[in-house]
């Protein structure tokens, strides 16, 4: 048995969630030019940063060694 692995990614309660990658998607996609570019950017290198964090938790040996 093994323990539930904690959420490495934190929270922010200053910012609204989304429901969905579509709803973030479509909140970045009304804006315009420049404005769009950054936003999308940004989204981009969180989602991948976030994919990151979790793969290093879940392949960490810590999760298998408790």
């Amino acid at each position: 048995m093994y323990d539930i692995v904690n959420n490495p990614i934190p929270r922010s309660g200053f910012f609204a969630t989304p429901d969905s990658l579509e709803d973030l998607f479509a909140y970045v996609n009304s804006m315009s030019g420049a404005e769009r570019t950054v936003a999308m950017t940004v989204a981009m290198m969180a989602l991948n940063l976030s994919n990151k964090l979790v793969e290093d938790k879940i392949l960490s040996k810590e999760i298998f060694c408790q």
